[in-house]
């Protein structure tokens, strides 16, 4: 997968967005922004098979696909539009990931209380969960998609997947990562090395 080069200056201003509603945000570093996409997955979208995870919702080498895509091509079930505004109405408590699923970038704020409706409209295309991942909101950044809402529970109460495995799409998603193409020692040269 390519790696994405982000400028400071796309961070700052990304990060001056959620402080300006009143949230301290710092960048997430711990670990590749693909693993909290794939534990996403699991957590919200367990009845997704893997092929359509990979072809529409994970980035991959030349599309910018969004995690969204599992709710807008309705491949799982979830709360929408008003549904979803009204659910998400108080923010979730507690801390709280934002990822900017555009730029692939996730940040972690201690209050997610602050975040509401109306004033994530201004951050975009961002995907927001809870650190347990239990609870997320979708703003899409578009007036034809969104915004979605699932909690986890809704995921493992659905009728149609009693036999599916919560974790088990995460786990083969993580197994199945995507390569580089060059097969190169070390450090990569060709531009596809993996986030």
């Amino acid at each position: 997968m390519f790696k994405k080069k982000v400028s400071s200056e796309l961070i700052d201003d990304l990060k001056n967005k959620l402080s300006a509603l009143g949230a301290e945000a710092e960048q997430v570093t711990d670990a590749p922004v693909k693993e909290y996409m794939i534990k996403w997955m699991g957590a919200f979208a367990p009845d997704v098979n893997v092929y359509d995870a990979k072809s529409f919702c994970l980035p991959k080498m030349f599309f910018k696909n969004y995690l969204w895509n599992a709710f807008s091509f309705q491949k799982t079930d979830c709360y929408m539009d008003e549904y979803a505004t009204e659910a998400f109405a108080g923010g979730f408590e507690g801390p709280v990931l934002v990822l900017y699923n555009s730029e692939n970038l996730l940040f972690r704020i201690a209050d997610g209380t602050v975040l509401e409706p109306e004033n994530v409209k201004t951050l975009g295309n961002v995907v927001i969960f809870t650190e347990d991942f239990e609870r997320t909101y979708v703003n899409t950044g578009s007036e034809e998609f969104g915004p979605y809402y699932k909690t986890r529970e809704m995921a493992l109460s659905d009728e149609s997947i009693d036999d599916v495995d919560p974790d088990a799409l995460a786990e083969e998603l993580a197994v199945d990562g995507d390569e580089c193409e060059c097969d190169c020692e070390g450090e990569c040269t060709c531009g596809s090395e993996e986030e």
